[in-house]
């Protein structure tokens, strides 16, 4: 009996192993969600080697640029991208599994300097170059806050442990693990402001349905604990 059900499940399973979610990541990298030069690490990654263990899908991710992810995606390169809908390539031929978690961007700011509200905001503040915020934040730069440009998220927290600006606006599990690898306790500096807030799901092209089945009976019953990873994922390169 059981070696029956056996060879029924292989066979059932068998349509959706042979295929692979190609899922794109920026060639920029998002910590510490992923990254890598092969985009090999992170909390996604982690998700996506579970799925892999569970559904016997084999998964990869593709370090891609985003201005070329939806050429990709028509190109067969890829079929698949973490991504809030608002921003997803194709959105009318994705299909979109979740939320699978929130994507939160936070203020902190200086040990005696918590702000309780946006307008409490004065000083300086390390934002990153080309990087769109809040119109209640931009609204106060130039008048209230002094604006210090970095190219990245480590630069800017460096800027900030540094005392070069009061106030920085980050997301906050990249702060945390940015500060983890720093040794740096991230509870000092953490405010109740949140600057950003929007969920993130795993989008699949829809043609790709049994990949969408298996994504979705996955993520019902698969919670990502964001915590629990954080302090066992490996430090980045560079």
């Amino acid at each position: 009996m059981r070696i029956g059900l056996f060879i029924i499940m292989a066979f059932w399973f068998l349509p959706v192993s042979s295929q692979t979610l190609k899922i794109m990541g920026s060639d920029e990298s998002f910590l510490p969600f992923y990254y890598g030069n092969s985009l090999n690490e992170g909390i996604l990654v982690e998700v996506i080697n579970e799925f892999t263990i569970q559904t016997g899908i084999a998964a990869d991710f593709l370090p891609m640029a985003r201005k070329r992810q939806a050429w990709a995606l028509k190109r067969g390169l890829a079929n698949a991208v973490f991504a809030n809908p608002l921003w997803m390539p194709l959105p009318d031929q994705m299909h979109a599994v979740g939320p699978l978690l929130t994507w939160r961007d936070r203020v902190f700011a200086q040990p005696g300097r918590q702000p309780d509200a946006f307008d409490d905001l004065k000083g300086g503040i390390c934002l990153r170059r080309w990087f769109v915020y809040s119109d209640r934040l931009e609204r106060r730069i130039g008048s209230d806050l002094v604006r210090h440009d970095a190219y990245n998220a480590q630069q800017m927290l460096l800027m900030f442990l540094r005392k070069r600006c009061d106030y920085i606006v980050m997301n906050e599990m990249e702060f945390r693990f940015l500060a983890q690898l720093g040794d740096v306790d991230p509870e000092r500096y953490s405010t109740e402001l949140i600057d950003g807030e929007w969920p993130v799901y795993l989008g699949i092209l829809k043609t790709e349905a049994a990949l969408i089945e298996a994504a979705e009976a996955f993520f019902a019953t698969y919670t990502i604990d964001m915590e629990a990873m954080l302090p066992k994922l490996p430090r980045p390169d560079r």
